[in-house]
This record gives structure tokens, C-alpha cells and sequence, in this order.
């Protein structure tokens, strides 16, 4: 018997034949052929750009909180109907304490969250170390506000309180000062980073660093002299800014 050339005699299902794929047409399981190596690097990058976006962003939300922290602890003499001028002066020159720690740590954080600024305006990407890092200077910038609080109280304990003060600002410098050589060494900036930010300028945080320790021996033997210490800072940050520029200039 014949059969007709469109015939199928085993029973199958006839296959496809003839009809090519379009160019575009997209098998599961498979990527698209326009899909190159480029797009899918860039699209890598895009992703690490985001994650260290948001990383940003919590860190900016959580200063925020610490500096509420410190406003919310502040407390206002007692006053009635029958205060005077003189008694409410009086009331607030004893919570002097408060005042001073609060504005001292408001100057802290707020430097501390500039420097973070900077060091991450240009960052593109983070590495496993760099948010490490960052959680802990997150750590000591919401432990200001507790250490600013105890730094204030009434009462003996002052080396005691001043060393847990110093120890955290000493702690959250050493973390923006690793991030910073961690971004610049390990290539986490943009293309179009300035030499700045490939190069940090790291002699304002040793001079914190070396400040608050040195005045931690001090907070023992003379209130005064430890807070007096502080001062410092400017002055030997601008030294050691000298200091760095003028062997950077010696060694070309």
C-alpha cells in the first residue's frame, strides 16, 4: 500500500521539521545569545552598587537615631510658677554636665559621620571586611549616647567613665580609618575617584587615636587636664598632616 508522503507509519508523533528558531527565541535553560560577558559584568556591577547604597543609607538612619538618643537624654531643671531667673541660671548650671556631654558627642558623632561620608562617596562595592568593619563603628556611635550619659552622672568613677568614653571614639576611629585603606588598597571606588579618595588623608584620626589614649592615664590623676588633653587634637592633626606631606614630597 502506498502512502502519502506526509504520512507517519510508526506511530509517533510527527516531529518538527523544517522552520528555524528565530535569532531570538530564548530554550529553557539557556541564556540569551545577546546576553554577552559585558552586559552581564555590568549587570554585576549594578548590584554591588545597590547593596553598598543601602549600606550607606542604614548607616546615615542609625547616626540619626544615635544623635536623637543623645538629644532625647537631656533633661531641664525643675521649674514652676514661682521660678526665678536666678534659680532656673542656678538649675541649669548644675546639669552643666549633661550639656557639655551632649554637645561634645554631638560634635564627635557629627565628625565621625562626615568622615564616613567621605570615605564611602566614591565606593562602588564592599568586600566581607569593609561591612564588618562598618557594623562595628555602627556599635560605637550608638554606645555614644550611653557613654555620653555616663560620662555626665554625678559621683566618683570619673577615670572609669572617661575610659569607656575614650575607648569607644578610640574603637569607631580605627574602624573608619581600616575602611578607609580597605576601599582604597582592594579597588572598591568608581573608575572616577580623585586622587583624595585613592589616597586618604589618615593624620586627623591617628591624632584622635593618640589623644584619647594618652588621655585616659590623665582622667585618673586630673579631671581638668584629660578634658584639656582633647584640645590637642587640631593641632597635632595639622603636624601630622605636615609630617606626611613633607616625606610623601621627600620619597618622589
Amino acid at each position: 500500500m502506498s502512502t502519502s508522503p506526509g504520512h507517519n507509519t510508526s506511530g509517533q508523533p510527527p516531529r518538527a521539521t523544517g522552520g528555524s528558531r528565530s535569532p531570538g527565541h530564548n530554550e529553557p535553560g539557556r541564556h540569551h545569545p545577546s546576553l554577552t560577558a559585558a552586559e552581564g559584568q555590568a549587570d554585576a556591577s549594578e548590584v554591588d552598587a545597590r547593596a553598598a547604597d543601602r549600606v550607606i543609607v542604614f548607616s546615615d538612619a542609625v547616626v540619626a537615631i544615635a544623635i536623637t538618643l543623645l538629644a532625647l537624654a537631656l533633661t531641664t531643671p525643675d521649674i514652676n510658677s514661682g521660678t526665678t531667673n536666678m534659680q532656673l541660671l542656678h538649675g541649669l548650671r548644675a546639669d552643666w554636665g549633661q550639656y557639655f556631654a551632649f554637645l561634645l558627642s554631638f560634635v564627635i558623632i557629627g565628625g565621625n559621620w562626615a568622615a564616613h561620608r567621605r570615605t564611602f562617596r566614591y565606593v562602588n562595592r564592599l568586600n566581607r571586611r569593609v561591612g564588618e568593619l562598618n557594623m562595628i563603628w555602627l556599635l560605637m556611635t550608638v554606645l555614644t549616647p550611653f557613654a555620653a550619659r555616663l560620662l555626665a552622672a554625678n559621683g566618683g568613677g570619673f577615670g572609669v567613665r572617661f575610659t569607656i568614653y575614650a575607648l569607644i571614639q578610640v574603637i569607631a576611629t580605627a574602624c573608619l580609618m581600616q575602611m578607609n585603606r580597605q576601599i582604597s588598597r582592594k579597588s572598591l571606588l568608581r573608575p572616577d575617584a580623585p586622587a583624595a579618595a585613592r589616597h586618604p588623608d589618615s593624620s586627623h584620626a591617628v591624632a584622635l587615636i593618640v589623644v584619647f589614649l594618652v588621655s585616659i592615664p590623665a582622667a585618673f590623676a586630673v579631671q581638668s587636664l584629660a578634658f584639656a588633653l582633647w584640645a590637642l587634637v587640631p593641632a597635632l592633626s595639622w603636624m601630622l598632616r605636615r609630617h606626611m606631606t613633607s616625606g610623601r614630597h621627600t620619597g618622589e
